[in-house]
């Protein structure tokens, strides 16, 4: 095999969606690799958002994604530009929730 067609392969299964876990918080995300010329590593959280629920996780810093599903049943992450509709499920960034703070003793 040549260096064409692992190559060719790499880019065909890059932004394929691999179900796991935060290492930090145990919380269910999903990773891929997004894009093909300058890729991102993604991890997001699986639940869909709604518009309203869109609109906050923007304001709160986090990409949006698009969770987009072929005819074979293969999930892909890919980048959702805000301003064009979509029909497909849009997904956020995962943030791990906020951790107990201790408190000082004085």
């Amino acid at each position: 095999m040549t260096n064409l067609g692992i190559a060719a392969k790499i880019a065909a299964s890059s932004d394929h969606v691999k179900s796991g876990t935060c290492p930090r918080c145990s919380a269910p995300v999903l990773r891929a690799r997004a894009g093909r010329v300058a890729a991102l590593d993604v991890v997001a959280d699986p639940q869909p958002l709604d518009l309203p629920g869109e609109i906050l996780a923007r304001l709160d810093g986090r990409l949006t994604w698009r969770l987009i599903t072929t005819a074979l049943g293969i999930q892909r992450i890919a980048w959702r530009s805000p301003t064009v509709p979509t029909t497909d499920p849009v997904i956020a960034d995962h943030t791990c929730p906020p951790q107990p703070i201790q408190e000082v003793l004085l």
